[in-house]
């Protein structure tokens, strides 16, 4: 029994700490992200994928605006565009997102634990 305990144990452990190394990765990440594509004189606008590891990038470089062309083969100039182009809100925002406590979600989508007498515990 004691054995059992001690393996399911170290399960939850590693599974936690697998979830955490996630989430740590992914603020790093996001840190590395937005500091590449910061505020300087050269803004990512937008990009396409235009194939399996082809892109087409609108890059803003202090008042011009340029398509460029990158793929494996190496980065291309394809034109200057005119145009006032803004770059994209991003679809998703945290503050948006309404902050449904998880408790409220498990208690909607779990069955009422039932005791030894039928009787429910809260």
């Amino acid at each position: 029994m004691w054995e059992n305990f001690t393996l399911l144990f170290r399960t939850v452990l590693a599974v936690a700490g697998v979830l955490v190394l996630a989430y740590w990765c992914s603020v790093l990440l996001k840190k590395q992200w937005v500091k590449s594509s910061g505020d300087g004189n050269m803004r990512l606008l937008e990009h396409i994928q235009v194939g399996q590891n082809q892109r087409i990038l609108l890059l803003k470089v202090g008042e011009h605006t340029y398509l460029i062309g990158v793929s494996q083969a190496g980065i291309r100039f394809l034109t200057e565009v005119e145009g006032d182009f803004q770059p994209k809100e991003p679809v998703f925002h945290r503050e948006a997102v309404p902050q449904i406590p998880f408790q409220e979600i498990l208690k909607k989508y779990m069955p009422p634990h039932q005791g030894k007498k039928g009787e429910k515990d809260e």
